[in-house]
């Protein structure tokens, strides 16, 4: 069963020497202690619930994951649908999930803990690093820092190789690369890299003397009590057996010509050197523990992680994104920016921190000025005709939730961003 946590109304006295002052207070409460506590209580209702549903049916989505943490503590986790397309399989709060590119700000994370021991600096050339990484343009080979990978600004290609391909290794990259000409100009604009975050990745394990995988194992998910996540399918695979075996993990599925059929994990998982650029499996327990630390910039149950510093660097805005992007997040918004792993804009007057996943899309949200973190996952995996379809789905539920916590007018979400994907799909058509 799912966890629906709520926040909880203490007596407002304890003992006092007078009998006067506890029966005032007592004669007050039962006119207003009551009645805040019930605008306190969770706002994802029954009638949420409901939307929710239609919202599947909509979309023609076999399942969806929805956690939400405020204040500091875990409030809600709800599974709707089925985890495996074509089968009635109940979703909990201990389903696996994949997060996908919301790796990214994990990766990221990982750097930030380097750069707080002294062992790395934003601006250091990778180059420093890993000796080999040598390009086709020689002034980027020998300027591209690891803030510039992280921000995707290196004019590196998307991916090469294959994300999840064994036979492909660091070796095999750093001879592609060379003979690569730059997707864009260097620094001049966002063009979004799986290979950049590999290779930050592989700045980590370089310096920290540990794997990838291993270091953000043992520095950030163990710390954090995330004991239920995995770094990469690679490691699920070693732990638990073939991901499509596995009990009580989301399946993905796939839709041609408007009828949704069962996927596989080959088709969607990422792993091997692009394991820093999508490849953690968590689940909606763990994935609020991330939300927690992020919004208590760095520290969880009293203990620190990162630096509040680090964690202001990672969701300071560094480049400018297309405006289109908008329509996949945020119709509200009037800019969007990427940090360092991290997206955000504007969302009713509140500035939004994001990390956005493709394969079964899925988001992670935090929301800093309301303490509020948002993470919503599906199994669909939906890249034909058009790849926004599933991310627009989760996106409309995102802005629902928050839209809940923060008292804003009911919208349905849901239709807006169908009436923008049909509009791209007839687009696309023509």
């Amino acid at each position: 069963m799912f966890t629906q946590l709520r926040p909880v109304t203490l007596s407002p006295f304890l003992s006092f020497q007078r009998i006067l002052v506890p029966v005032l207070l007592l004669f007050l409460w039962s006119f207003t202690g009551c009645r805040s506590s019930q605008t306190e209580t969770q706002p994802l209702d029954a009638r949420f619930d409901a939307g929710v549903e239609q919202t599947l049916r909509d979309w023609q989505a076999p399942g969806v994951i929805i956690s939400v943490v405020k204040d500091g503590r875990h409030v809600f986790a709800k599974g709707y649908g089925t985890r495996k397309a074509g089968e009635n399989l109940a979703i909990n709060e201990n389903t696996l999930i994949q997060i996908a590119s919301h790796t990214k700000p994990i990766t990221a994370a990982a750097i930030a803990i380097l750069v707080d021991e002294g062992k790395l600096s934003w601006d250091g050339p990778v180059k420093q690093h890993i000796p080999e990484f040598q390009l086709s343009d020689p002034y980027a080979t020998e300027k591209t820092t690891i803030r510039d990978l992280l921000t995707h600004r290196a004019g590196l290609p998307g991916v090469l190789g294959g994300f999840n391909n064994p036979d492909y290794s660091f070796n095999d990259l750093w001879r592609d690369l060379q003979t690569r000409k730059p997707v864009t100009g260097f620094r001049e604009r966002l063009s979004v890299s799986q290979v950049g975050f590999a290779i930050a990745g592989e700045v980590v394990a370089r310096v920290s003397g540990m794997s990838w995988e291993d270091f953000v194992t043992q520095r950030i998910l163990q710390p954090l009590g995330m004991s239920s996540s995995y770094a990469s399918t690679t490691r699920l695979w070693q732990d638990r057996g073939d991901p499509n075996n596995v009990e009580n993990i989301f399946i993905p599925a796939r839709k041609n010509d408007g009828v949704v059929t069962l996927g596989d994990w080959s088709e969607c998982s990422c792993g091997y050197i692009y394991a820093p650029a999508g490849g953690v499996i968590t689940t909606a327990v763990d994935i609020a523990k991330w939300m927690i630390m992020q919004l208590q910039e760095g520290e969880y149950n009293g203990k620190r992680l990162i630096s509040a510093k680090a964690i202001r660097e990672m969701h300071t805005p560094q480049m400018i994104i297309n405006v289109n992007w908008i329509d996949e997040s945020n119709p509200l918004a009037h800019f969007i920016t990427y940090g360092l792993g991290w997206v955000s804009y504007d969302y009713r007057g509140r500035r939004v921190d994001e990390g956005p996943g493709g394969g079964m899309s899925s988001i992670v949200t935090v929301v800093p000025e309301e303490n509020l973190g948002v993470a919503v996952c599906t199994n669909a995996y939906y890249s034909s005709p058009d790849s926004w379809e599933s991310l627009r789905m989760v996106s409309a539920l995102k802005l629902k939730v928050i839209d809940a916590f923060i008292g804003a007018p009911e919208t349905d979400w849901s239709a807006e961003f169908l009436r923008i994907h049909q509009e791209e799909v007839a687009r696309q058509a023509k």
